[in-house]
């Protein structure tokens, strides 16, 4: 674990710690308070993570994961509740990380079993009986818990001096407006459990509604399973685990969670039914795919993964160098896909994917480069040859590494690698090897992922898995 890690982890729990005593309904708010959300903004704070200088704040010193979720571990066993409801119904809570297709829930999921939890109602929502929206069940007035809270927390923060963190204003005022928050998204949801009967939840992350969702359901005795809504490429993203299961992609994730110390029977492997995409007919012919982009149809087709403008400098370096070197149809998939993104305005041989969905695109094209999204995944499921472009994250989890000489942090040479595989035909098989060697490891289980989930929830339902 390198510094910046340590240093995050230890401000971390020592946040957990120092509010520990500031309570609602039972539940330790510190415990289910989103953490970066209260430093996002203090620049003072990430400026000094990767220094040694930040541990003498710290009153924790982590030097392993393991430490941070046996807290988390630890103050969940002791809700030894008795499971229940295992003849509600299954819940899973709609978000935009979730991405579970219709055609899962239609094929492994009986409609009248199954509810759909959102916790915001858009005013174009049209009623159906399967979808629960959280705002309408705040049915208590929390303003009165509120000012209690507040004022104890103040006289908490009162005990730091005035150079320490959490006296910084912004801070401040995220702490208090994540605890309101907190404070009415478990008095939603243990209203709604009131007047429903669940029998299991999943939900697509550990972190925001997704971790208040777990704690509540836990003091319950309803069971819960995390999707997996991407690759770990951030740990802060994927630890504490608070689910009674976390489902994974492959063996890297249960390897990782291990490490992490979580027990071996609070990880499954099961991928993702989105993925299960991979295996069916596109949408789109190739020539189709060809005419709606414009695309040269004897030429080969590179599709670009970006992330808005970040790194913008290194993908002007790959793009200039790719064009004198090899003739492609260039095409490119932002996120969020943006059709004047400034690459589009720049090169004009590039072509936005437009309103096409990632499993339309990727059976057309002839290979992929990426940043270090879980896109790159999906196209290798789909069989497609991969390149990625890393970029330097402190707390990356070297979930790309085994593709050795297919990543590369210089674009020149990534540059030079993505032309060797288009031009020299030997060069290919040693990049495919290369890749089925990832995989194997990375998603070794290419069966339906939605069937999976199926029997992961009824065992949990049944009280197999404890």
């Amino acid at each position: 674990m390198n510094i910046y890690r340590e240093n995050y982890w230890s401000l971390f729990l020592d946040f957990v710690e120092d509010f520990k005593e500031v309570v609602y309904r039972g539940y330790r708010l510190s415990y289910l308070v989103h953490f970066p959300s209260l430093i996002r903004n203090h620049t003072d704070i990430w400026d000094q993570m990767s220094k040694q200088s930040l541990k003498q704040i710290s009153h924790h010193h982590v030097t392993d994961r393991k430490q941070v979720q046996d807290v988390f571990t630890h103050y969940l066993a002791a809700w030894n509740t008795v499971q229940k409801g295992k003849n509600g119904k299954i819940a899973f809570l709609e978000d935009s990380l979730l991405r579970i297709p219709t055609e899962t829930f239609e094929k492994y999921f009986e409609k009248n079993k199954t509810i759909f939890i959102k916790t915001y109602k858009y005013p174009h929502d049209q009623a159906q009986q399967n979808i629960y929206y959280l705002q309408d069940y705040l049915s208590r007035n929390t303003d009165e818990p509120k000012a209690k809270i507040k004022k104890q927390i103040q006289t908490l923060l009162a005990q730091f001096p005035v150079d320490h963190l959490y006296q910084n204003h912004i801070f401040q005022h995220m702490l208090y407006k994540k605890i309101n928050f907190v404070i009415d998204q478990i008095e939603m949801m243990e209203h709604l459990l009131r007047k429903t009967t669940i029998s299991s939840v999943i939900m697509s992350s550990p972190n925001h509604f997704g971790r208040v969702m777990a704690f509540v359901a836990k003091k319950h005795g309803i069971p819960t399973i995390c999707m997996q809504h991407g690759i770990i490429g951030n740990e802060f993203g994927y630890l504490p685990k608070v689910a009674t299961v976390d489902a994974v992609y492959g063996q890297f994730e249960k390897d990782w969670y291990l490490q992490s110390g979580v027990s071996e029977d609070g990880v499954k492997i099961i991928g993702h039914p989105r993925f299960d995409q991979s295996i069916q007919k596109p949408a789109f012919t190739k020539a189709q795919f060809i005419k709606y982009l414009k695309l040269d149809k004897r030429k080969r087709t590179l599709l670009l993964i970006v992330r808005g403008k970040r790194n913008m400098n290194k993908w002007k370096i790959l793009l200039e160098h790719l064009e004198k070197t090899l003739n492609l149809n260039i095409i490119l998939r932002d996120f969020p896909n943006d059709e004047r993104h400034p690459l589009l305005l720049q090169y004009s041989k590039i072509k936005s994917t437009k309103n096409l969905t990632l499993y339309d695109i990727l059976p057309h094209v002839d290979a992929v480069v990426s940043y270090t999204s879980t896109v790159a995944l999906e196209a290798m499921l789909v069989g497609k040859p991969v390149f990625i472009l890393h970029t330097k994250l402190p707390s990356y989890t070297e979930y790309y590494n085994k593709l050795e000489m297919l990543v590369h942090h210089d674009p020149l040479k990534l540059a030079d690698v993505i032309q060797l595989y288009f031009k020299h035909a030997k060069w290919r098989k040693p990049a495919q090897k290369i890749q089925d060697q990832f995989l194997a490891y990375a998603y070794p289980d290419q069966s339906s992922s939605g069937q999976r989930l199926r029997n992961l929830v009824d065992e949990l339902t049944k009280g197999v898995i404890k």
